[in-house]
């Protein structure tokens, strides 16, 4: 899913001004709670309308009436879903609007910031807000309000970026958002209907989430192979607690050399039935910190001399790919397609490519990160969202939302308790 202080230090987490306020733990007092759903009109912040019933596209299905949160129109905190009050990694501030005489503020206004998806896969056109397929929809529960469901922005935030996507969550505070993010101006929008929405998290006297130590426990096992040292657990636990992004913090432990080498003993004991030597692995782990995909790494892999000749001929090199990749036996007419194709070309890529990147492989492989990093089946909606994602080679992508999620953090407790 990239982090986090306190607004008493207004420290920026990136370079840019509009990285401002990913770095700023904002000091609400007992903030709110209602979640998200599609929303929009102009005029008055938010006009909540109902969307139900909803079907989340998240960790569960459900079907929500128009009493729940779920479909009250209004979009989910940042603190309850991600651990800290601002925005999370790969999210822009593109927006706010107040509560005037607010009782969390000791009658000041209270003022609620918009965290919009950075940088969309999607053109925006004049509206300056798209929808793709990069963030996912969804409720967590019908207690919760939605996230990443909203394509809205008020536009008096960062309006040098001319493109946002859906709003992913919100952030409260009793500071004048210019005084947190340059970027925001003083132009107003209010909306009395949210002046009573809070979470726990959001108060001042808020502890911090538990679990955090067995958190760092259970990512360095599942992404590291090991246990962390006393410093690391230290350091790793600290900024969980201090409201760091663990997504971020997942992709940090993903892209260590002891992971991707892990990660290349797995793959060349999956193609070629034995451990990769010093050599591959020095070269192959260069190749991933350099930005190569794994899905392109994966087919190259099924492609190369020694699989092939390992086969012993065409017809058994396509049915290994469909044993080793798609986990199923292969179908006559299948094997002779593929198999006429591997004869006419060259190049062996293309066809452990499309093999590699089908639907039913991108399937398996979101099915495997949920046991490895939930312990369970992912639910319909989730394997289809997910394999669809997949459709770029980026697995890390969902091994670090799956590791950021509060459903780990919970099973973390369970795995390594504190």
């Amino acid at each position: 899913m990239e982090l986090t202080d306190r607004v008493a230090s207004i420290v920026e987490r990136r370079t840019s001004r509009r990285g401002f306020i990913g770095r700023t733990a904002l000091v609400g007092s007992a903030l709110a709670v209602t979640g998200p759903a599609y929303v929009l009109r102009p005029g008055t912040a938010y006009a909540a309308i109902c969307r139900c019933p909803r079907q989340s596209t998240g960790s569960n299905t459900l079907t929500c009436g128009c009493g729940d949160l779920c479909c009250d129109g209004y979009t989910e905190f940042c603190c309850h879903l991600y651990g800290q009050n601002s925005c999370p990694p790969q999210t822009l501030l593109a927006g706010w609007w107040k509560v005037d005489n607010s009782s969390f503020c000791d009658g000041a206004a209270r003022y609620y910031m918009d965290c919009n998806q950075e940088a969309p896969q999607c053109s925006c056109g004049s509206r300056g807000v798209c929808r793709d397929n990069n963030v996912v929809c969804q409720c967590r529960s019908c207690g919760n309000r939605a996230d990443g469901c909203t394509s809205f922005r008020y536009g008096n935030c960062n309006n040098d970026v001319a493109c946002v996507g859906p709003i992913v969550c919100r952030v409260v505070t009793c500071t004048k958002p210019w005084e947190i993010d340059p970027g925001c101006s003083m132009v107003a929008r209010t909306d009395p209907a949210t002046a009573n929405h809070s979470r726990p998290c959001l108060a001042t006297d808020y502890v911090p989430p538990p679990f955090s130590g067995s958190w760092v426990r259970a990512a360095f096992e599942d992404y590291v192979g090991r246990e962390p040292s006393d410093n690391e657990l230290g350091y790793y636990s600290a900024r969980v607690n201090n409201g760091d992004d663990r997504s971020g913090l997942s992709v940090a432990l993903a892209k260590s050399d002891v992971y991707i080498g892990a990660y290349l003993e797995g793959l060349y004991q999956a193609v070629f039935g034995r451990s990769i030597d010093d050599s591959g692995k020095a070269f192959w782990t260069q190749q991933v910190i350099n930005g190569l995909n794994p899905a392109a790494l994966a087919s190259n892999l099924y492609a190369s001399d020694e699989f092939f000749e390992a086969s012993g001929s065409i017809e058994a090199f396509v049915g290994r790919l469909y044993r080793l990749v798609l986990g199923r036996e292969p179908d006559d007419e299948g094997v002779a397609y593929w198999s006429a194709l591997v004869e006419m070309g060259d190049d062996r890529v293309p066809v452990t490519t499309a093999f590699y990147g089908s639907i039913e492989s991108r399937r398996s492989r979101v099915a495997a990160l949920y046991q490895k990093f939930l312990g369970r089946d992912a639910e319909p909606d989730g394997l289809e969202y997910w394999a669809e994602i997949l459709r770029d080679g980026d697995d890390l992508r969902l091994a670090t939302y799956l590791s950021g999620s509060q459903e780990y953090l919970e099973r973390a407790g369970r795995r390594f308790p504190e």
